[in-house]
């Protein structure tokens, strides 16, 4: 008994697109494989901040260390603040400060890799950064 068959579009590097035929069994595993590939790409990134979060507590050398220990807590009750507020902002703001700030993308890139106007972008990272400030100095 034949399966019946659905076609799968790929674009390659080029930019080129390619349409396979496979089964409806064997599209469901890809996706499925596709769906943990994100997820363990979204895990990565999440790790990888959380190092990079971790190394600058870590940076600080222990000449004196009854001051490195204060200046740890002080910088460690910082960085608490700065992500409680950053938790605080929406999902696009906090997308795109990390694409403006740690990937240095411009408001141009960042438009265009999300298909909106660049304004929209500026408007979005200015309100963003009005709200930390705002959650900063309170």
């Amino acid at each position: 008994m034949d399966k019946p068959l659905v076609t799968i579009e790929y674009k390659t590097a080029d930019g080129s697109r390619i349409c396979v035929e496979v089964s409806t069994s064997v599209k469901e595993l890809l996706e499925q494989s596709d769906r943990q590939i994100q997820s363990q790409r979204r895990q990565d990134r999440r790790y990888l901040d959380y190092m990079d979060f971790i190394e600058g507590l870590t940076d600080t050398t222990m000449i004196h260390p009854q001051a490195d220990a204060a200046d740890l807590v002080i910088r460690m009750e910082s960085y608490r603040q700065l992500y409680s507020a950053i938790r605080e902002l929406s999902e696009v703001q906090r997308r795109r400060l990390l694409l403006y700030f740690k990937d240095d993308l411009t408001h141009r890139q960042i438009a265009d890799l999300e298909g909106v106007d660049r304004a929209t972008v500026s408007h979005s990272i200015e309100r963003a950064l009005k709200q930390l400030y705002k959650h900063l100095t309170d």
